[in-house]
């Protein structure tokens, strides 16, 4: 079993990050209409702090991401595949998440449902850019 680089998941973490970023904001932008459309979202009306805290959390996803893709390299050994494997599972974390939401009745399956789907591709995308540059 292999140490876990910090300095190397933080960078690649922040990389993968800056993927989501621009990924994730074009599944939006494509998927999200309906979403952004429900009363109260501020989708609809941007603001600085708005987007300054969402960048945040996006980048704080990527370094979590690279976290998991770290942990579990040495099960499945690095590469592609593992950060599949990584993506996936953070994927489908995040779904069971919003689906819960759904069943509270905070918004409609059919405003969320695009946007899961259309997450996981984009998801999978920024963490093979991240796990690309990690090594330990």
């Amino acid at each position: 079993m292999s140490k876990i680089n910090w300095s190397r998941v933080l960078g690649c973490g922040l990389l993968a990050g800056i993927a989501w970023i621009i990924l994730g904001s074009v599944v939006t932008a494509l998927l999200g209409r309906d979403f952004a459309a429900l009363p109260n979202n501020h989708l609809g009306s941007l603001t600085a702090g708005f987007v300054m805290f969402n960048v945040l959390l996006d980048l704080l996803e990527g370094i979590s991401i690279l976290w998991l893709y770290a942990a579990i390299r040495p099960l499945y050994s690095p590469g592609a595949k593992t950060a599949v494997i990584a993506a996936f599972a953070w994927w489908f974390i995040v779904t069971l998440g919003a689906a819960t939401w759904c069943s509270f009745g905070f918004f409609p399956p059919r405003t969320v449902i695009p946007l899961m789907i259309g997450t996981l591709p984009a998801l999978i995308l920024a963490t093979l850019v991240g796990a690309m540059f990690y090594k330990e």
